[in-house]
């Protein structure tokens, strides 16, 4: 396995707190088998309805409300973070967002890094909500098939940077995994 493949592989392990052997892992060629594997470890549910970048969405909002005090119909999906965070205080307006999401992977504007590598609309902060905070956000129950397939493709997403791709597409051929 090359290290984009190691570096996938431990970013889901560590979203659901699961271990994928070596061996296993070796043998996962497109993202439906991952998820499969996935769904398998932590035995999730058919259950249909939830919507975990939903309950992302709700929580990146009222991060937003709280912090930096924007109105609610101030926050969509497209709204642009430079909207949000400007003048001169964007930076503490940034620190405070960031405790308050418990998205703290976020870049850390006081150090020289700029707006530059930071999301740059709502949709990505959700996307890494997603991502990175997959078990506080799923509530007290057991995972659902869909909710395990959302938590990985934004996985996926995350780690190979990629904007669409099928569940069904090959690892190294289609998606360029080493």
């Amino acid at each position: 396995m090359g290290l984009d493949s190691v570096e996938l592989v431990i970013a889901t392990e560590e979203a659901f707190g699961i271990a994928i052997p070596d061996a296993e892992a070796a043998a996962m060629t497109t993202p439906a088998h991952l998820i499969s594997h996935v769904q398998g470890a932590v035995a999730s549910t058919r259950d249909q309805k939830a919507c975990i970048s939903l309950r992302a969405f709700h929580r990146v909002r009222a991060s937003l409300m709280r912090s930096v005090g924007v109105r609610r119909s101030e926050v969509a999906l497209h709204t642009r973070i430079d909207t949000l965070f400007f003048g001169s205080r964007r930076a503490d307006l940034w620190d405070l967002f960031r405790q308050d999401s418990s998205l703290a992977a976020l870049p850390d504007l006081r150090f020289g890094r700029g707006w530059i590598f930071s999301p740059t609309t709502v949709r990505h902060l959700v996307s890494i909500a997603v991502s990175q905070n997959a078990n506080e956000l799923k509530e007290a129950r057991s995972w659902t098939d869909e909710e395990v397939r959302q938590i990985v493709r934004e996985i996926i997403r995350d780690q190979l940077g990629l904007a669409k791709f099928r569940d069904s597409d090959q690892f190294v051929r289609d998606l360029g995994l080493s």
